[in-house]
């Protein structure tokens, strides 16, 4: 159906007040006619049926009845207390281009800020008058949401018996599935920000201030039956996986049996996994354990001391590296995968996509990284992949420019570029690299007159050794020169009109190359060091070709190098302080990294921090739900490793992990080796002796090699201590897969228990939550519910526990009040053997073991 069929905003009077429905469908469809001067109208399409196609219940006793047929898409609100000052919304996302997840706030009109759970590019709502329901309405234009707009064309708010009906043209919708989220708001309260109630999504308390919607639901225009039932579903979740548990593996690292291990050593003197180690038996292993996803750190081709001249690929300048292998995120390819990988070096990339179909085969899903900040000084590709050919070098920044091209008055005092590599008056060789080839002169040729400013951002031609001089940083329209950061030359919210730069172009091609080479999602390195527009741009066309796409961003909001966004709504975020994780989320990513929560609980161990400070990590739920935990990464140091972690050793690994990966309905990360205590221990090379795994030299994991055991994947090497450590990582991982961890509410409780003596206080301790750590996860929907109880101390038994259950917190688990009994059975640390049952009111554990993680399932006795 045509636009011609929506109503002028001249006739307001169609839209709002006492007329039926389908009286008012009929006189908008026939001025619009009329207004056009066409010839009479023709009988206007029925409007939607009596019966509803769908009922979705929502909280505090409503629902909301949804009808769609002939031109619009009707949803009536009722229940008791609907009405009066009452005001109805609904957010729509109708495109795969996507929108935003954050609701304009506005004092009397939209109230307090909401999150949705779909990128909305349409939010519709109504509210009273006087007499009168007026609507209103906010359209995302590509980067900002539009002024609000009253009595808008085609939108119809009215009064029925016991409830509030929304009319909304539904061409305007698209053709659908449309995801929808609603909600009830009472503006006459709290200074006209209002109180929020009556929403679809089960897990949302009533109340006032921000807040965040979890679930919406689904309308399919195309299928008409009525009494559907409705799904509820999470922000770009994924049914097919359910909750993501990724297991982190470098391939480089993963199959290697070679046990040489020689600091500095080469390809052929330590060896190297292939793409073929991970074989029926790896798989399977690994789906055995819980895991949803493989990230493949380090696929794409880095630059390497490796010479494969045999098949076109020479070493690379010993100057540039860092590793005789190389660093994984110092791309020379964007279109190649290392031929260290491949059994036959130039069969690589068939060798790639016959893993990926072997994973495929099982239902896992295939991650890697894309690294879009930086690529390696050497990078050299093809047609839409290469870069900087068609530069104006004698400019610093152009936005048609690939790169950042120094000036000779920039720092470091004109060419040459001279790298940090080899001192230029001794001629000493610094880099670990160089001296353990014997090569280097600190000069890079092809940059002796034009050079390029650092991955890091550093424009000199003295970069420094902690500089990432290996790289150089990609032009995106966004000067980092600028004080002001005001240089933006891309599509942005201030001017959404100006041409998308080159780079963003190729960029989606390269993300489109391996979309087809059956890649599933991306890890994205360093993500707030490129514009959230570029993301949100490039998400909405990747999720174009593939629905289901996967984006994660490796993401620090205190780093000075992000690059803030230009949507004012999201920029004043966070008490007007912002976070570019907000930036990233609403740009479309799934989930971004949470490093404070995991810097705190390592501060816990190394420093003088309390398991209390997390809650202040842990108030915003929008960020606190679609954030990944991780307990280890490439670039963490291991839990198992001297001098960290409060040199514990492998046993600390139960209680953080059990703890960060149990907090939200977030991804869980689990890096390999973590599960059977690899320590990263010893002088690897450029890695040096720093209690992390290299990923710049060749090396074997001798842990983890017990468990490879020569290519069978069955663990026979492992001792006792690590079988169990390993059993423990596999029941975590399928009881992150229950209700209550993948879709549930978090609802902590240290807050509510730092004056009770019995939580955990140890002699001396004049409050509670030192080494305490409890919270609640529930989902209202399965009716699944966990009491997560985790001793964090390395010596010390917790006994005669008491953990009082707050009001807001029963009632957000369901939990009966007063002494009703519960029983409590422990799933993780004693697979069901330990049950107890206590009073709802006050929960009470006879004891903890240390370094215990209890996850208490929990039911009526």
């Amino acid at each position: 159906m045509s636009r011609m069929f929506r109503p002028r905003r001249t006739r307001p009077t169609l839209l709002t007040g006492g007329l039926s429905g389908f009286a008012a469908g009929v006189l908008c469809c026939c001025a619009v006619f009329q207004t056009q001067g066409a010839k009479p109208a023709p009988t206007p399409p029925p409007g939607p049926p009596a019966i509803p196609q769908l009922t979705v219940p929502a909280n505090e006793g409503t629902r909301v009845e949804v009808r769609w047929g002939g031109g619009f898409l009707e949803l009536t609100y009722l229940g008791e207390g609907v009405g009066g000052n009452t005001a109805v919304y609904a957010a729509f996302d109708t495109t795969p281009e996507g929108g935003s997840y954050v609701i304009p706030f506005g004092q009397g009109f939209e109230g307090s800020t909401v999150f949705v759970p779909l990128q909305a590019d349409r939010v519709v709502f109504a509210k009273r008058d006087g007499e009168q329901l007026k609507v209103f309405e906010r359209t995302w234009t590509g980067f900002a949401w539009s002024d609000r707009s009253e009595d808008p064309m085609g939108r119809l708010a009215e009064a029925v018996p016991g409830g509030i009906r929304l009319r909304i043209y539904r061409p305007d919708l698209g053709k659908g599935p449309v995801g929808i989220s609603t909600w009830l708001r009472d503006l006459s309260v709290n200074d006209g920000w209002g109180h929020l109630w009556g929403c679809t999504d089960p897990a949302v308390a009533p109340g006032t201030g921000d807040r965040a919607i979890s679930r919406h639901f689904r309308v399919d225009f195309n299928v008409a039956t009525s009494g559907q039932k409705p799904v509820l579903l999470r922000r770009l979740h994924d049914p097919d996986t359910g909750k993501p548990r990724i297991y982190q593996l470098l391939v480089r690292l993963f199959g290697n049996t070679n046990t040489t291990r020689k600091p500095n050593g080469t390809l052929a003197e330590n060896g190297s996994g292939k793409f073929a180690d991970l074989n029926d038996a790896a798989l399977d292993s690994l789906k055995a354990m819980g895991v949803t996803h493989l990230w493949l750190c380090g696929v794409i081709r880095q630059a390497t001391g490796t010479d494969y001249t045999a098949i076109g690929l020479p070493a690379d300048d010993p100057d540039l590296l860092k590793g005789i292998a190389g660093s994984p995120y110092a791309i020379r390819d964007y279109l190649d995968v290392s031929p260290d990988y491949a059994t036959v070096p130039a069969e690589r990339m068939t060798e790639f996509k016959a893993l990926i179909a072997r994973l495929h085969a099982r239902g896992l899903k295939a991650i890697i990284d894309f690294v879009p900040n930086h690529v390696a000084r050497s990078y050299s590709s093809t047609g839409d992949a290469q870069f900087g050919e068609k530069d104006d070098t004698s400019r610093f920044f152009a936005p048609n420019n690939h790169f950042f091209w120094l000036r000779p008055t920039d720092a470091g005092g004109g060419p040459p570029l001279r790298l940090p590599s080899v001192d230029p008056q001794s001629g000493q060789k610094l880099s670990p690299t160089c001296r353990a080839l014997n090569q280097g002169d600190g000069l890079y040729d092809p940059e002796k007159e034009k050079a390029r400013a650092t991955g890091n951002n550093v424009p000199s031609w003295r970069p420094t050794a902690g500089d990432w001089y290996e790289t150089v940083k990609l032009n995106y329209g966004f000067d980092f020169t600028d004080s002001n950061r005001a240089t933006r030359e891309y599509p942005n919210a201030l001017s959404p009109t100006k041409p998308v730069p080159d780079t963003w172009t190729r960029m989606d091609r390269i993300i489109a190359f391996w979309q087809e080479a059956g890649v599933d999602g991306f890890r994205c390195d360093m993500a707030h060091m490129v514009p959230p527009e570029f993301w949100h741009w490039l998400i909405g066309r990747a999720r174009a070709r593939n629905p289901k796409v996967y984006f994660t961003a490796e993401a620090y909001d205190l780093d000075p190098m992000k690059v803030p966004g230009s949507d004012p709504l999201v920029a004043g975020l966070n008490d007007g302080k912002g976070n570019v994780m907000f930036d990233l989320l609403n740009a479309g990513f799934n989930s971004v990294y949470d490093d404070p929560v995991y810097d705190k609980l390592k501060d816990i161990y190394d420093g003088g921090a309390w398991a209390n400070d997390l809650d202040a990590l842990l108030k915003d739920p929008f960020l606190r739900d679609n954030s990944l935990r991780y307990a280890e990464n490439h670039d963490e140091v291991r839990l198992a490793s001297k001098g960290n972690w409060g040199n514990i050793g492998m046993e600390v690994a139960r209680p953080v992990t059990a703890l960060l990966l149990g907090l939200t309905a977030g991804p869980a990360l689990v890096y390999h080796g973590q599960e059977v205590g690899e320590p990263g221990a010893g002088e690897e090379g450029f890695g040096g002796d720093d209690g992390r795994t290299s990923i710049f030299d060749y090396w074997g994991m001798p842990e983890l090699q017990k468990w490879v055991n020569g290519g069978k994947y069955d663990g026979a090497g492992l001792s006792d201590a690590q079988k169990a450590l390993r059993a423990f990582h596999g029941r975590l991982l399928a009881l992150l897969d229950d209700p209550a961890f993948r879709e549930g509410a978090f609802l902590p409780l240290n807050a509510a228990n730092n004056d009770n003596p019995g939580f955990g206080r140890l002699a001396g301790e004049t409050a509670s939550g030192h080494w305490l750590y409890a919270f609640l996860r529930s989902d209202p929907v399965s009716g699944r519910r966990f009491l997560v109880a985790i001793n964090l101390h390395r010596s010390e038994a917790l006994r005669e526990i008491s953990i009082r259950i707050p009001e807001p917190q029963r009632m957000g688990a369901r939990l009966p009040s007063g002494d009703t009994k519960l029983r409590l059975t422990e799933r993780l640390s004693t697979s069901g053997t330990l049950s107890i049952e206590s009073p709802a009111a006050e929960i009470r554990i006879p004891e903890i073991p240390p370094l215990t993680p209890f996850y208490f399932e929990i039911a009526a006795p």
